[in-house]
């Protein structure tokens, strides 16, 4: 059987998930265009993150930094083509002083929505969508409107 897209993003959480940035590098094309919140310059990542894989994974390094032990389960995977869309629950701990708030052990989980444009067994495209606010509110973030 063919490798399909699907068994590349699959191969993209198992890397996430164990922390194996070398596969990570593996399953991401050196010049991916990538579509995070927070590359074009708003508060959730560093400003300015550049929209390729090194960026894509220095916004993971970062993540991982105020969040180590978070995890993401795919809920659902759909592939047509060559994109491939996932619904993932991501979970992790507040160990660490996040956004100005000091630690507070709490839990928390937010729904992501990604996709992915796969080509030769790696990733050359990818946007995420992902739920800050009810995470933010589980560590008792409070956001001013």
């Amino acid at each position: 059987m063919a490798h399909q897209p699907s068994d590349t993003i699959a191969g993209l959480y198992e890397a996430f998930n164990s922390g194996d940035l070398e596969t990570l590098r593996e399953l991401i094309a050196p010049d991916a265009v990538i579509h995070l919140p927070g590359t074009a310059g708003d508060a959730e990542h560093p400003p300015g993150t550049p929209r390729d894989r090194e960026g894509w994974l220095g916004v993971w390094q970062f993540t991982q930094a105020f969040f180590p032990d978070m995890t993401a389960t795919v809920q659902d995977i759909v592939q047509t083509g060559e994109l491939v869309a996932t619904r993932c629950v991501a979970r992790g701990t507040h160990t660490v002083e996040f956004m100005g708030v000091p630690p507070t052990g709490r839990p928390f989980e937010m729904t992501m929505l990604n996709m992915s444009r796969v080509r030769d067994g790696r990733i050359v495209e990818h946007w995420t969508i992902s739920d800050n606010v009810t995470m933010l509110a589980q560590l008792g973030v409070k956001a001013s409107l």
